[in-house]
């Protein structure tokens, strides 16, 4: 078979065709989402007793038996109280991926509030921590100031009862000294008295003695 060559023209149209389709192409998913009737019987001729159970949704499981088309079935209570049979291969006894994922961002999203919360409350400890410090810095210094006043205090009682001790010393040695002018006034007193008389009775005996001498010399 023989090669046939495509003009140029014909390139570029098939080349802008394979870019024009991978500029407007958009992204799909499989969904893993199903929904399963809930029969009468465990047959698959069963009359439906409700439509269809979502996958994910949390079933009260009852007991399990073979059904006509040779499958396991499953007797189950749905959510709204519906008791029906459901193909055992559509049950599992897990929650499925779509619920372990959400559970997984639910947890993601648990672990930040978490750790937000726990930056939080670091903070918080932090600057308890600081008052804390601060409030036994204040009492230090109450406690200081209050053994200062009490000092105080102690000492001005000790002054006061130097201060009487002294006011009362003070009032003996001046009521002593005020004894001791009294016994020198009396003691002047009868040293002066003491003088007086002397001179008296000696003027007396020399004037005796004057008159004897005259007395002698007219004999």
């Amino acid at each position: 078979m023989k090669n046939i060559p495509l003009p140029g023209s014909t390139l570029s149209i098939l080349a802008l065709s394979l870019i024009s389709a991978s500029a407007f192409a958009v992204d799909r998913y499989v969904s893993d989402v199903i929904y399963v009737p809930v029969r009468s019987d465990k047959a698959p001729q069963a009359s439906v007793l409700q439509q269809g159970v979502g996958s994910g949704t949390k079933l009260n499981f009852i007991r399990e038996e073979t059904g006509t088309d040779n499958n396991l079935w499953s007797l189950v209570v749905t959510p709204d109280g519906t008791e029906g049979w459901i193909r055992s291969q559509n049950l599992t006894d897990k929650p499925t991926a779509a619920m372990q994922l959400a559970a997984l961002s639910g947890a993601s999203k648990d672990v930040v509030a978490l750790q937000t919360e726990n930056t939080q409350l670091k903070a918080q400890l932090t600057k308890i921590q600081q008052e804390h410090q601060q409030l036994l810095t204040d009492t230090e210094d109450m406690r200081q100031a209050a053994t200062t006043a009490l000092n105080l205090e102690d000492e001005h009682q000790r002054l006061l009862k130097e201060n009487q001790l002294l006011q009362t010393h003070a009032d003996v040695v001046k009521a002593d000294n005020e004894k001791l002018k009294n016994t020198d006034r009396f003691n002047h007193w009868v040293y002066g008295g003491g003088l007086v008389l002397g001179g008296v009775i000696l003027s007396f005996i020399l004037q005796g003695l004057g008159r004897r001498k005259r007395k002698s010399e007219w004999r």
